[in-house]
């Protein structure tokens, strides 16, 4: 698995990355939160920008992001989740586009979440318009009722790779702990077998394992709350660092 280094923070490397989600909805929301992560160590910050109330308001959208360009020195992760996928809109793909465009070209982020869902030919563009900018591609796929046969997530994932991301992410809802069990097994597989870094969680209170053992399975990615979670299971920044700290072996 290589190495994915954005901004000197190297995805893919020893413990695993710890992202903290703003999911403010107003201007005032977002800049409070993000300016309350200084008081906690993390690694990435992921703007949920579904959740903001301005999204179709071009000038206001650049200029929240060029502020939170200022005031965050870590990567920072734009998100857009569509309702299917758990998010608070849904935008038409001629939306979808013009928003990835628009802040691919902005260069005011680091990373891009890009959902597999949205169908190869959109997703084949989008992921071009973010390379073309240097922006990193997430690809990501959410399942919220269950979690899928074991062959199906290795080839939702070996997808991910042919349509060319940096980073591939599945998030599932497990119904046991077989299920739990069942993904941490596909994440130690797929993650010696692909060639990026790849981030996988079980949501909800029964996967919550999966958030702190990523650097036994090879998980790269793990996301953490700061105040109000943008996903059911997420653990406090504080409590998952020490568990991470406990693990880490040097």
């Amino acid at each position: 698995m290589s190495v994915c280094c954005v901004r000197n923070v190297k995805i893919g490397e020893g413990k695993p990355k710890v992202c903290l989600p703003i999911v403010g909805q107003t201007r005032e929301d977002i800049l409070v939160q993000a300016r309350s992560f200084q008081h906690f160590e993390y690694d990435l910050v992921e703007f949920r920008v579904d959740f903001y109330e301005d999204i179709f308001n071009q000038k206001n959208l650049l200029s929240l992001l060029k502020i939170l360009r200022e005031d965050i020195q870590q990567p920072l992760l734009f998100t857009y989740r569509s309702k299917r996928e758990g998010g608070q809109i849904q935008l038409t793909d001629e939306q979808y586009l013009e928003l990835v465009k628009m802040v691919c070209q902005s260069q005011l982020i680091d990373l891009i979440d890009i959902e597999l869902m949205s169908g190869n030919a959109l997703v084949y563009q989008l992921v071009e318009i973010a390379h073309q900018y240097g922006i990193y591609v997430i690809l990501s796929n959410h399942d919220f009722e269950k979690t899928p046969q074991d062959i199906d997530m290795r080839q939702t994932l070996e997808h991910m790779e042919i349509m060319n991301g940096d980073i591939y992410k599945i998030a599932v809802m497990p119904q046991s702990y077989q299920d739990v069990i069942r993904v941490l097994n596909v994440t130690m597989e797929m993650s010696a077998r692909l060639n990026q870094p790849i981030v996988t969680m079980a949501m909800g209170k029964l996967g919550m394992i999966t958030r702190m053992t990523g650097e036994l399975t090879g998980s790269s990615i793990t996301f953490a709350s700061a105040g109000k979670a943008s996903a059911p299971g997420q653990m406090s920044v504080n409590d998952l660092q020490m568990i991470l700290e406990a693990i880490h072996h040097d």
